[in-house]
């Protein structure tokens, strides 16, 4: 008798666990299901805090247009434009945030937990002629005190735990050395590394930025790109729910921003 109470108890608090544990999943870590950050993500608007998650993200392998087209691609500016980009880049608007991979009871969760801001400010600037320009410094800024995803609770533990916001409150990345830009920039969308060094959670290392660019019809560029963290080498401890919840030792930081002239 005592042995079956025994074992009614211990399956009632598996269940309870259970139960809990998925409670907390789908009210505090459960993943956004949000796309990327790309060229083609609609511009935010001025109360969102996630793009859509229909944004589509286009090939780093964009082609440039023949020498036959009679006109750029739809948003792309035109060969013509290009030797008025040297000079100074202000951020205009922008949105960058971080995407982890959550986990529960050590299974793979469906979709990755997303935080987003719009509170991104910088500025970047570029020298030379037309086919021959280089990017020759940038300097951008996230506010991450403004991070928000669509769990109130994980924005919350985000703040005082995790990448504790509220006591590194901002991410910078400052380009390292000048990088040449692909000779098509104006005509076609480009891929271009960007060697930096990124600051997060008060630590700054070396990273590549992997980014797009795209010279757009009304003179201003936009760029967008990602950068893989590794959580041990900022110093951040990865959130665990008592062993139920947790997330990956890494994740990633993604950005889109729109320059304008200065």
């Amino acid at each position: 008798m005592n042995n079956r109470r025994i074992a009614i108890i211990v399956v009632a608090l598996v269940a309870v666990v259970a139960v809990g544990g998925l409670a907390l999943y789908s009210t505090f870590l459960a993943g956004d299901n949000v796309a990327r950050l790309g060229l083609d993500t609609p511009a935010p608007s001025a109360t969102a805090a996630v793009p859509s998650a229909t944004a589509a993200v286009p090939s780093a392998t964009a082609a440039a247009p023949s020498a036959s087209s009679a006109a750029p691609s739809p948003g792309q500016g035109t060969p013509a434009g290009t030797g008025d980009l040297a000079g100074p880049w202000t951020v205009t608007s922008g949105v960058a945030g971080y995407r982890v991979r959550e986990t529960f009871l050590q299974q793979n969760a469906e979709s990755d937990a997303v935080g987003r801001t719009e509170s991104v400010t910088g500025a970047l600037a570029v020298d030379g002629e037309p086919g021959a320009l280089r990017l020759v410094s940038t300097q951008i800024a996230v506010d991450m005190t403004t991070l928000r995803s669509d769990k109130d609770r994980r924005d919350g533990q985000l703040r005082g735990r995790g990448i504790q916001a509220d006591s590194f409150p901002t991410a910078t990345f400052d380009l390292a050395t000048p990088v040449a830009l692909p000779a098509d920039f104006g005509s076609a969308d480009v891929a271009v590394i960007l060697p930096g060094k990124l600051t997060l959670h008060g630590v700054t290392k070396d990273v590549e930025v992997a980014a797009q660019a795209r010279l757009e019809s009304d003179g201003t560029v936009v760029v967008a790109g990602s950068v893989p963290i590794l959580f041990a080498d900022y110093g951040i401890e990865a959130p665990n729910v008592a062993g139920l919840i947790s997330v990956g030792d890494n994740g990633s930081m993604e950005f889109r921003v729109v320059l304008a002239k200065a």
